[in-house]
């Protein structure tokens, strides 16, 4: 007979011996009341009972993914503790084409590997990233397992911090429809979805089984101005404003009729910056910022659709083929500041909205020998004694900003397609699994609503036909609107072909103190990425995007086999010994090789205790976009001052005045980034120790210490660390003589003349050095059934980080537990404690999620009486709540129906307070906390067969 059972059987049979299934359920367990046939669990080849795994596992089965609320594979993974900082849907504001990701152990997502049925899915075929949780179909998952360890030795060189492996559901027979709406108790980030899901056909009786799942979601945008904690760029209780100098209405550089020079002046400071229309705010004694804020999205709107069909045919008792095929479509739409004319602004005097008169405010300085209107001369250096009209001569420039044209928007548009056509079984008691898997992740990004071209606009600007100074008229507008940029604008294909197989057999020959369990395979794999930038986007012509994108071309091919054995060592006492070894051939010459080892012991003193212990190497190889990314100018993620020519915000005297040319004080600034080709694989070390124990038959947990280190890590150069210290990164920094050198075409390496302005910072991809991590997971489970009173249950699961890290080649360790550093914050401590409830029909939970708290980001150029150095950002804590029924009937039309009501964040906590600059939002982290508050959600089911 076929061994294989599905997993989901033996987690339900494990319950019965006394384990609690709960969100972040783990599998240990020691005491059975039945035989539980050995199965195939993540993080090993050989199949064996969920008790019998040397690595720490986490399973949520499709209970636990309801109780939850979560619609999407990244709402689910956000709640693992074990996972910190991903790529979140929020990343998209500003920042065209950033993925949904996993990041496991806070070491950054490309160390997460992610799989769908224990096999790969494409990445994410834009920027830089791992697979797109966007491209998981949660409707279809029947379970998820997690494997808290390094993994290498099995799956592949980027398994270093650990595995997620969707489980898509099987021989499922029946019709059933779903549906979940939410109320957001305050306006935004509403949530639909409908699923249908259908099977037919007896695996047994039938030989066959069809699984064909369909789902649709939508999700409404959640806009910044809704959220008092994040609805403001100006935060004094911060210390922090982050309105930018390029305005709707710019800070005018310009000459009056008497003679008089001046810088940064804005024409509505006099006002205190009070025009709602261009969200203006005071930013100093003579210039206003743009709140861009008010034109932002929190979280972007989206919509999620996707069809998930899976066949299985039975040959004969002990072999079967199987296929699959899935396809994902995702749509999303994020709104942004409204767009910086980042070139210097000139406005001639001919232009039809010349101003005839410019207020200066009140209190402006005015140096000795200003000449005030009336022809008075000021002795000595003063203020103004109250507003004063000047009447402005000559031509007028400044920063600019498309306000009147509305947020840039971008749309994106992804597709995933993944077939798998494969065959498993035994033959001659060796079972096997073969299979080819085709993925493709297509992704094209247009230019929406309010982006503009420089070719298209600088015309309009330069002849005076745009209103710079306020509100356009019908004329101006259309000449505006008719500069915007529309179609394709970037995108990108990443294709992966695999052919794996695999054989294993639990029984291969008998030693004095058991059977040795043994298994082999062998995958290979093709890997291409193509990413295309239209012409403006590849040329830098939009208006304050992200500079040249150019795109990226490149394929690889992959060789993996790899060996696993368990072994009775002596009584109780039990190895397992993995190895694995990769081949990558880059289609641009280069290659890389490894073997990457893995040992593991279990101990059983007693029949409610094991010990685990196992020890790892691994590799990473760069990736494509690692190597062939060519040098193309962006931006800061940050706002930095020029330490130069405006050191902690303060513009130096020039002969090219500060401001003049180009921003340059508390702005982001130009960056250079690029790949590069000479970049050698990352190394990992890992090992972990850990206790599994069952006392009695309604509680058992676990706990593991873990420990990583990964060196030649690679990473481009960080913006915090080059602007935190200017000096020891001198050679960073290139400017150009605006003189000789207008267009800035050969810029100066490591010039340190403040009269030449910042030509860009230049951050490559390097192997800089490594990161490391440690810390405690805990898993401990509670379930008791009583008499009359229903069943209770209780999971704890959580993560204690005792070490987290990094550290740049030549440079001491830079602990970032706790503490915002280059890389963002990880804090302490995570967790999920979650009670559970059910007698007959009724079921409820209470599901507590706290992360603990960190010190703040510090600008080390901001610190003063309003922004101290150190800041603490308190701890993130929500309660979740659901109560669900399940018809009691069994011969009515209801019987079939269940109905789930829920509330996530019952208590409607705010995040807290944070000055991160990391994503466009401000006043909280959106890395780490969810703006939504409060909301209701509502589930109904209904199974027609």
């Amino acid at each position: 007979m076929m061994k294989e059972k599905l997993l989901a059987r033996s987690v339900r049979a494990i319950c019965a011996g006394g384990i609690a299934a709960g969100m972040g359920f783990a599998a240990p367990a020691f005491a059975q009341d039945a035989p539980i046939q050995r199965v195939e669990i993540t993080g090993s080849s050989i199949k064996r009972l969920a008790t019998e795994t040397v690595l720490p596992i986490t399973i949520m089965n499709r209970a636990d993914i309801e109780r939850t609320g979560a619609t999407s594979a990244q709402d689910l993974v956000n709640l693992i503790p074990g996972n910190f900082g991903g790529s979140v849907a929020a990343g998209n504001v500003g920042a065209t084409g950033v993925p949904s990701t996993a990041n496991l152990r806070a070491l950054g997502s490309k160390y997460t590997l992610v799989l769908l049925n224990g096999r790969r899915v494409a990445n994410y075929a834009v920027g830089n990233s791992p697979v797109d949780l966007n491209s998981i179909p949660l409707s279809a998952i029947e379970r998820i397992e997690v494997l808290r360890d390094g993994a290498s030795a099995i799956y592949g060189a980027d398994a270093v911090a650990g595995v997620i492996n969707f489980i898509l559901r099987k021989d499922y027979k029946g019709l059933e429809v779903s549906a979940y709406d939410t109320h957001v108790q305050q306006r935004g980030g509403n949530v639909k979805s409908f699923n249908l899901t259908g099977g037919f056909g007896d695996l047994n009786t039938d030989r066959y089984n069809v699984l064909i799942s369909a789902n649709h979601e939508q999700d409404e945008a959640l806009h910044a101005r809704d959220r008092s904690f994040a609805n403001t760029a100006n935060r004094p209780d911060l210390g922090v404003n982050k309105a930018s100098p390029r305005d709707g209405v710019p800070n005018l550089n310009f000459t009056d009729t008497k003679g008089n020079k001046y810088t940064g002046v804005n024409p509505f400071r006099y006002k205190n910056c009070d025009n709602a229309e261009f969200a203006l705010v005071t930013i100093s004694a003579k210039g206003c910022g743009t709140d861009y804020v008010k034109f932002i999205d929190l979280i972007p709107e989206a919509k999620h659709d996707n069809i998930v069909s899976r066949a299985v045919f039975q040959l004969n008792q002990d072999n079967q083929l199987y296929a699959e095929a899935a396809y994902t479509r995702d749509h999303g739409l994020a709104a942004y500041s409204p767009a910086p004319y980042t070139k210097s602004m000139v406005y001639p005097t001919t232009g039809r909205f010349y101003p005839t008169s410019i207020t200066l405010p009140k209190g402006l300085p005015i140096p000795a020998g200003y000449v005030y209107p009336n022809g008075t001369v000021a002795p000595t250096a003063t203020t103004l004694a109250a507003d004063t009209p000047v009447t402005p001569t000559g031509t007028l420039s400044g920063t600019w900003r498309t306000v009147a044209g509305g947020p840039r928007t971008d749309i994106t548009d992804t597709k995933n397609k993944r077939f798998v056509v494969g065959a498993k079984g035994t033959i001659a008691d060796w079972d096997y699994d073969t299979a080819l898997t085709y993925g493709k992740n297509e992704v094209e990004i247009s230019f929406g609503p309010g982006k503009f071209s420089y070719a298209k606009l600088t015309p309009l600007v330069t002849s005076g036909e745009i209103n710079v100074f306020g509100s356009q008229d019908s004329t101006s507008l259309a000449k505006l609107l008719g500069a915007q940029i529309t179609g394709f604008e970037n995108g990108g294909t990443s294709i992966s072909k695999e052919a794996d197989f695999k054989i294993s057999r639990g029984d291969l020959f008998a030693m004095p103190y058991g059977s040795v369990g043994f298994a082999m395979g062998a995958s290979y794999r093709k890997e291409e990425l193509n990413q295309v930038s239209s012409p403006t986007l590849a040329s830098g012509d939009e208006v304050g995007g992200a500079g040249e994108v150019p795109g990226v071309v490149g394929d690889r091919k992959v060789l993996g086999v790899f060996a696993e054995a368990v072994i009775p060592l002596y009584k109780d006492l039990e190895a397992t010994a993995a190895a694995r070894y990769d081949n990558y051939k880059n289609g641009f010459g280069t290659s890389f090789s490894n073997l990457s080892p893995k040992l593991g012991l279990t101990y059983r003193p007693s029949t409610a205790v094991m010990l685990r212990a196992s020890a790892a190497r691994g590799f990473r190889a760069p990736t494509l976009y690692d190597n062939l990314a060519p040098k193309a100018l962006n931006n800061t993620s940050s706002n930095f001052s020029d330490p130069v020519r405006c050191p902690n915000g303060v513009p130096v005297a020039s002969k090219n005045p500060v401001g003049a040319l180009q921003d340059e004080c508390d702005v982001q600034l130009n960056t250079q980034n690029s790949g590069n080709p000479n970049l050698q694989p990352e190394k990992s070390k890992q090992f972990s120790l850990g206790i599994v124990f069952q006392p009695s038959a309604s509680f058992s947990g676990s706990v593991d210490y873990w420990n990583v280190r990964i060196d030649k890590a690679i990473t481009a150069m960080s913006e915090n660390t080059v602007f935190g210290d200017p000096v020891a990164n001198v050679n960073q920094f290139y400017r150009y003589d605006p003189v000789a050198d207008p267009d800035a075409l050969h810029p100066i390496k490591g010039s340190t003349n403040p009269d030449f302005p910042l030509a860009f910072v230049a951050l490559p991809k390097v192997n800089t050095g490594k990161f490391y991590a440690a810390g405690w997971d805990f898993n401990l489970n509670f379930r008791q059934k009583t008499a009359g009173f229903g069943t209770f249950g209780a999971t704890l699961d959580s993560t204690l980080y005792a070490r987290h890290g990094y550290q740049y080649e030549g440079s001491p360790e830079v602990s970032d537990l706790g503490d915002y550093k280059d890389f963002g914050p990880v804090p302490r401590y995570r967790q999920s404690l979650t009670f559970t409830y059910a007698n007959g029909p009724w079921n409820a939970s209470l599901t507590h999620n706290y992360t603990d708290g960190y010190l703040d980001f510090t600008d080390p150029l901001a610190v003063g009486p309003d922004y101290p150095l150190v800041r603490n950002v308190a701890a993130y804590k929500t309660i979740d709540a659901t109560i669900g029924w399940k018809a009691p009937f069994t011969t009515s039309y209801m019987k079939n129906l269940s109905i789930v009501l829920g509330v996530k964040n019952l208590l409607n906590q705010d995040p807290p307070s944070s000055r991160t600059g990391a994503n466009f939002q401000v006043g909280y982290d959106a890395q780490f906390t969810n703006p939504v508050g409060r909301m209701y959600y509502f589930r109904v089911n209904y199974k027609f067969l």
